[in-house]
């Protein structure tokens, strides 16, 4: 015991231990460098902005980057470029694991078809409102002889009648014809295919 004690106390020793120390710390080291480029722990890198990107140039885009994307659903949006990147998930500089799968929204390339509304035998201003939300847009109001004063008579598509539950693509312009009548019952000649408001006649002179 006395010569351990008296080893430990030697130049030697420290020596040796300042060796073996340094020797683990060296060795620690290099297992944890594995370790986290084997695992990938600790490694992250910055989510690139894919907003506005056209698809076509996707690949290109994320060479590098560190991320893979994923097209999930395409969306349409009337007045935007069809085919680009409108929403991404996780956002733009987000930090992500490497290789992490960017889930992409972009716009449709065709619009989508919907079910005409029904809208005569409804004032123009509910069919108005009918045909912007179903995504429709309101083309002409035209007025016509008929017993319904200020409701619509007809809707039009492209210069032909529509039917309701016909299908249509989102966005189309529906246009509309609407009855007017005067004190006696009839509209005047003159205001045969005007837009007019149909609170201008009354039951009275």
């Amino acid at each position: 015991m006395k010569d351990l004690l008296a080893f430990i106390k030697t130049k030697q020793f420290f020596t040796h231990f300042g060796i073996a120390l340094a020797s683990l710390v060296i060795v620690l080291f290099f297992l944890l460098k594995y370790l986290s480029s084997y695992t990938d722990h600790g490694e992250f890198v910055e989510v690139p902005d894919f907003n506005e990107k056209r698809i076509t140039e996707l690949g290109s885009f994320v060479k590098d980057k560190g991320v893979n994307y994923l097209i999930i659903d395409s969306i349409y949006a009337p007045g935007e470029t069809p085919g680009i990147v409108i929403k991404q998930d996780p956002s733009a500089k987000s930090k992500v694991k490497h290789n992490r799968n960017i889930y992409l929204y972009v716009t449709s390339m065709v619009a989508p078809q919907i079910e005409m509304p029904k809208l005569t035998d409804r004032s123009e201003r509910q069919a108005k409102l009918i045909i912007t939300s179903y995504g429709l847009k309101v083309g002409s109001v035209t007025t016509k002889n008929a017993d319904c004063n200020g409701c619509v008579i007809e809707q039009i598509f492209e210069g032909k009648p529509i039917v309701a539950g016909q299908l249509i693509k989102k966005g189309s312009k529906i246009s509309l014809v609407v009855g007017v009548r005067d004190a006696h019952g009839y509209a005047p000649d003159s205001l045969a295919g005007q837009t007019v408001d149909p609170n201008t006649f009354n039951d009275g002179d």
